[in-house]
Parts: C-alpha cells; sequence; structure tokens
C-alpha cells in the first residue's frame, strides 16, 4: 500500500503536521474516513481521491484539499484546539463576547489593558474548559451570526476589527452555548460561572453591521 510521498511528507513538515496525525484512507469514501479521523484526533487525510484542482491527495477531514489552500489546514488545526472556552460582557458597551483562551485570567485582563472593541470593562462570566474547545467556539459563534456586531477600535495606534461580540443577554449566549455542548457530547469542566444579572442586555436580531467607535485617548 502506497504510504506518503517525499513531496507530501516536506508539505507536512512545513504545516507542522505530524505523520502520526495523517490517516490512511486508501478505498475509503469521506462519510468513511471522517468519522474514523475525529475519533482518532487526525487532520490529514492521505490516498484519498486526487483534488479536480492539480490532483493532490492529501485532505483535511472535512474532504478539502489541504495542499491547494493550506487555510483549510489552520481551520482544522483551530477545530481541535483544547483550551478555555468563556463568555465576557462589558456593562458600558451592553455587549457580550464569545472567544478562546489557553487562560481565562490572562485574557480577562487582555481584553480590558488593550480596550477590546473600545472598552475596558470586560468581566468573564462564564468559561469552560474542553480538549475541543476550538470546535465548540467555532459552532458557537457560527450560531450566532444573526447577532453579530462587528466593531473597529484603536489598538496600539491602529485600527482593530472584532467579529465575535454579540448584541443579547448573557442568558441568551449562556444557553446557546450549553445547546452547543449538548449532553455528554463534549466532556466539559465548568472554571467560571456567574449569575450576569448585569448583563442581560435586549436580544433581537438584527443584520450584522459596522460600528466605529473613536479612541478613547
Amino acid at each position: 500500500m502506497r504510504g506518503l510521498s517525499k513531496s507530501q511528507l516536506q508539505f507536512l513538515k512545513k504545516q507542522g503536521i505530524e505523520v502520526s496525525q495523517t490517516f490512511d484512507a486508501k478505498g475509503l469514501k469521506k462519510s468513511e474516513y471522517r468519522p474514523r479521523m475525529k475519533a482518532t484526533g487526525k487532520i490529514i487525510a492521505y490516498n484519498v481521491s486526487p483534488c479536480n484542482k492539480a490532483g493532490h491527495t492529501l485532505r483535511t477531514r472535512a474532504g478539502h484539499c489541504a495542499q491547494c489552500n493550506t487555510a483549510h489546514i489552520a481551520f482544522q488545526k483551530r477545530n481541535d484546539k483544547p483550551g478555555i472556552v468563556y463568555i465576557a460582557g462589558t456593562r458600558e458597551g451592553k455587549l457580550v463576547k464569545v472567544g478562546y483562551t489557553k487562560g481565562v485570567h490572562i485574557r480577562s485582563e487582555s481584553l480590558n489593558r488593550t480596550k477590546y472593541g473600545g472598552f475596558s470593562d470586560w468581566e468573564i462570566l462564564y468559561a469552560i474548559s474542553c480538549v475541543k474547545a476550538g470546535e465548540i467556539e467555532i459552532k458557537a459563534k457560527s450560531s450566532l451570526k444573526a447577532f453579530s456586531a462587528s466593531m473597529v477600535y484603536d489598538h496600539d495606534g491602529k485600527d482593530q476589527k472584532t467579529d465575535e461580540i454579540y448584541r443579547c443577554s448573557f442568558d441568551y449566549i449562556k444557553n446557546n452555548l450549553r445547546q452547543v455542548i449538548g449532553n455528554g457530547k463534549y466532556k466539559v469542566d465548568v472554571l467560571v460561572e456567574r449569575k450576569g444579572n448585569n448583563y442581560q442586555f435586549p436580544t433581537a436580531q438584527m443584520k450584522s453591521r459596522r460600528i466605529h467607535k473613536l479612541s478613547k485617548g
């Protein structure tokens, strides 16, 4: 059975992927190799059908050509990241944020130090740790698009844009996150859980909009 070629090994090394993170999908359909890869934490499948564009035979777990667009690899790595998913709120901005971090206390400090979104009163209201934290974060954000409020704020003298803050109540986002986690689908540990009574902002669907906020000097 054909293994990885020299050029494929070089490509994987450049992308920071170990051979142990690959999966031999010879003779398997995507519907067959995808669940096996997910169960074993594999990132790249080889011995798959060649891509239409260049005939590459390395694919991500989702079936995308890994070599034509390496962004698919970055997305997959982000999906598999262990860490912490948190919900933060700003009373001044009446906004709630969902994010990923490796340390909830460090992230809380940096949100306020950098005046994330233009505000410096962010509080971590809810936080969970999970080996699939990246996947949970992506799913949670995807389900909250209708409430997205894109912000442009001053960060060290440069405009910085964020698309992970929302105009809705803390309870709404918390319940949404719990639905993503599901009953036993992910093994999570709750690190922070506050009532958040002061963060129950109005929840109403809206089209994503860009909001510019001037620097506070």
